[in-house]
């Protein structure tokens, strides 16, 4: 019998705080807070800032689909007109991305022939770490 057969995989315990990305006990949830995967400490946050970290997971999750579709589309020209001027831009940079090549498949080496300029933008802001996820 193989050696990694034998041992146990490690069990975590606690849950998963999605606003900070940490795992924590039960005891740092309240009753809410469990369900909706947000800490007790996150969840003093203001609203605006929890939106904006929503926003912005949401946005990092289009470029690691393998296709960007016409509702996520649409989606993103509603995150454009955003007040947080971060989502905004990530928002408008992603748009641009799925208007050239809404498929993920050499997506990346498709921008660097054509769209150096976009290839630039998703380094800069750091969206091209999302697109290998």
């Amino acid at each position: 019998m193989p050696l990694f057969a034998k041992q146990k995989m490690k069990k975590r315990h606690g849950h998963y705080c999605r606003i900070c990305g940490s795992i924590k006990p039960n005891e740092a949830f309240s009753g809410k807070g469990h369900r909706n995967h947000i800490c007790k400490v996150c969840s003093k946050l203001p609203r605006s800032e929890i939106d904006s970290i929503d926003q912005k997971d949401e946005i990092f999750n289009f470029l690691s689909q393998s296709h960007i579709s016409k509702k996520n589309i649409s989606r993103l020209h509603s995150l454009i007109e955003s007040p947080d001027e971060e989502v905004a831009k990530l928002a408008g940079i992603v748009l641009d991305v799925a208007m050239v090549k809404p498929y993920k498949k050499k997506r990346l080496k498709f921008l660097a022939r054509e769209h150096r300029d976009l290839l630039e933008k998703l380094d800069e802001t750091g969206l091209i770490v999302a697109h290998h996820l």
